[in-house]
């Protein structure tokens, strides 16, 4: 049996184990900076973090896949 610990954020280095996806033209304005457009790993708390910095107040609605 394998043992899923999560993914490691590339902002702050914490595991984390449930992925938050984003439209590509917001991904690539808050991916790692070092990562080239379209990769790159963040757990939701910098994500949103991010999201925040870059723009102004807006909405966003969570979905199970």
């Amino acid at each position: 049996m394998s043992i899923n610990n999560g993914c490691k954020c590339q902002e702050c280095k914490n595991l984390y184990k449930v992925d938050i996806m984003v439209p590509n033209s917001v991904w690539n304005r808050i991916k790692p900076d070092d990562k080239p457009d379209g990769s790159g790993l963040l757990c939701g708390s910098c994500i949103m973090r991010k999201i925040e910095e870059c723009s102004d107040f807006d909405a966003w609605k969570l979905t199970k896949l």
